[in-house]
């Protein structure tokens, strides 16, 4: 089996790390079967059945020199979340890319208060699957909303998620 880590905020601003650098992290301490794919902080455990998202967060924070939070996911619930998605295959009306939220476990999330009218939002399990009308550049202030009101989240592309997914399972 195998899990993915997605990682908040890699590669924007001064956050910096290739992801050769980035995997050594992981098989440094003791992790097997790790892989990154893209630059963006999906990391691929690939001989781990679950991961501790404390645990790894501290890991980074200790050999990065910068806090990061870590969501952790099954192959089993990334197959689940790229495959039932109430936003699969659509597009918000000014082009707008479905996008998965993932969110601390056990999180309540009032969606109305956090997204205009113009966003379908669905929250399901951990992750909120969410269809903005437009691309992520242009939603001004959205961002600090949705960490005031369900604390650390990470956004991927549901594409992104759905590619993990095929190639974890």
């Amino acid at each position: 089996m195998a899990v993915v880590v997605f990682l908040r905020g890699m590669n924007l601003g001064k956050r910096r790390i290739t992801n050769d650098d980035l995997v050594a992290v992981f098989k440094g301490a003791g992790y097997e079967g790790v892989s990154a794919y893209q630059a963006s902080g999906n990391i691929i455990l690939g001989e781990a059945d679950d991961a501790d998202e404390t645990q790894i967060s501290a890991l980074l924070a200790d050999q990065l020199g910068y806090e990061v939070d870590a969501f952790v996911r099954t192959a089993a619930r990334l197959e689940t979340v790229a495959t039932a998605s109430p936003i699969d295959g659509r597009s918000g009306v000014a082009g707008g890319k479905p996008q998965i939220i993932f969110i601390k476990a056990g999180r309540d999330v009032d969606l109305p208060a956090v997204f205009p009218n113009d966003h379908e939002v669905h929250k399901i399990g951990d992750e909120i699957h969410w269809l903005p009308p437009a691309g992520l550049n242009e939603l001004g202030n959205l961002h600090k909303a949705m960490d005031t009101a369900f604390g650390p989240a990470t956004v991927r592309t549901l594409g992104t998620v759905q590619r993990l997914a095929k190639r974890i399972t």
